[in-house]
């Protein structure tokens, strides 16, 4: 199998584009609120094809018995789930029958309380292009193979940062894969090198996310004959599933027992926190899209350049540059922020003129309306056509353009003007207070809802 040939490409691909999104946290030793997401492995599916007692049940068993269990709910583990299965119900607000209580749950709100998550899923993913012969070989084709990891390891990163942002708190452990098929033969080879590269590619994502990869190849392959005792059902028994809990067992104990390193309380000397501008910029500064000064001043009334605002959404928008900064202006600044221009230049965010992109020019407020507006099309893939022009008095002279960027700000309630002026002062330098408020109320109305 010539795998081998594009699996480092594709690690190197995805080491490239992923970015942390969250890091254990710990719970203080306090028992823990367990959830389950994922497959047939999750939902307990064994080698007869019933129902029995998978993996999660075992860990949550361990837990209880630690006095480490506050809840547990597997309910929306269901056997056939690929990826985007999953990935799909963490964006939408599904509900399902708890598996403890069997009450109707938000699978939104399970995540948000969660304290511990598990996931095994993805190998249906990969299984649906693998087929045998009237001779019991196993066939597929290579490149659909190749496709299908590599949409994996897309989803899994998006499943990944998809329940950081909804509960940044909770520690996720992923599981990694086995060989399904041990009883084929002249397949062992080949199928144990596709669940190395698997393993692989998954557990980069999952650690370049500051989660947990649990690797389950070994354990199970250690007693086939215990743990797949059916060589018509890819499916574990239960002495299987036990033994992938243990594997489960010992990082979900570490992380419950680990204390939590002290909150970083971010506050800003020259805002007061009864002034309007105080929980942008608090909110702005946790999500990691502007930071204070050292002094520790956030310098509210201070205008911001067309390169700092360039910057601050290339990060909001995760954005990766595939070329080099085109602009000869900017060879003065930092690789980081060249790279970050140039995502926001392909992304068709910013333009620049010419050979030019004026980085240290004070940027404007119709100017920074124009820039999102550009990455709300570069995320939706659609313009915002508005029923009417919002009803600032003094953007009559702009064009139909600018209005449209102006409205999109008012009609999402990302920027209403200037006090009760009527006015947006769109020819003003954007303060760094007002960028606070414009990105915050953007990152959360259409980045985090995407």
């Amino acid at each position: 199998m010539r795998v081998v040939k594009w699996v480092a490409t594709l690690l190197l691909a995805f080491q490239l584009v992923v970015s942390p999104a969250a890091a254990m946290t710990g719970n203080e030793g306090e028992p823990a609120h367990y959830v389950a997401l994922g497959d047939s492995l999750a939902a307990g599916i064994i080698e007869t094809g019933e129902i029995g007692q998978g993996y999660a049940d075992y860990l949550a068993q361990m837990l209880e018995e630690e006095h480490l269990l506050a809840s547990y709910n597997k309910g929306f583990a269901f056997p056939g789930y690929t990826t985007e299965d999953v990935l799909k119900e963490l964006k939408s607000d599904v509900v399902k029958p708890s598996s403890e209580t069997a009450e109707q749950v938000s699978l939104l709100d399970e995540v948000k309380k969660a304290d511990v998550i598990t996931i095994s899923i993805g190998a249906n993913d990969v299984l649906k292009n693998l087929t045998r012969n009237e001779a019991g070989e196993m066939q597929f084709d290579e490149q659909q193979v190749k496709q299908a990891i590599e949409r994996v390891l897309a989803n899994y990163d998006a499943i990944l940062k998809r329940i950081a942002q909804l509960n940044p708190t909770a520690d996720v452990f992923v599981m990694g894969y086995y060989n399904p098929f041990p009883y084929v033969e002249g397949a062992t080879k080949q199928l144990n090198f596709l669940v190395t590269v698997m393993d692989t590619a998954i557990q980069r994502v999952v650690e370049l996310n500051d989660m947990y990869f649990v690797k389950v190849a070994d354990v199970v392959a250690s007693d086939v004959k215990a743990y797949l005792p059916n060589p018509q059902n890819i499916h574990l028994s239960e002495a299987g599933y036990e033994a992938v809990a243990d594997q489960f067992a010992g990082p979900v104990l570490e992380y419950i027992m680990l204390m939590p390193l002290p909150e970083v309380l971010l506050d800003f000397t020259d805002i007061p926190q009864d002034n309007w501008a105080y929980p942008y910029a608090v909110g702005v500064a946790e999500y990691g899209l502007m930071k204070g000064y050292s002094d520790g001043t956030f310098k509210p009334n201070d205008s911001l350049t067309r390169v700092q605002i360039t910057s601050i959404l290339a990060r909001a928008l995760q954005l990766e540059a595939t070329a080099a900064v085109p602009f000869k202006d900017m060879t003065t600044y930092a690789i980081e922020t060249q790279s970050e221009v140039a995502a926001a230049y392909e992304a068709e965010i910013v333009k620049g003129a010419g050979t030019l992109f004026k980085p240290s020019e004070k940027i404007t407020r119709a100017e920074v309306a124009m820039m999102m507006h550009r990455a709300y099309i570069h995320i939706t893939g659609e313009q915002y056509e508005p029923t009417q022009v919002a009803p600032f008095t003094d953007i009559e002279t702009y064009n139909d353009e600018y209005k449209q960027a102006i409205t999109f700000l008012y009609d999402f309630d990302i920027a209403t003007g200037v006090g009760n002026t009527g006015k947006f002062n769109p020819a003003g330098y954007l303060t760094r207070a007002q960028a606070a408020k414009i990105i915050v109320n953007f990152y959360e109305t259409v980045v985090l809802e995407d």
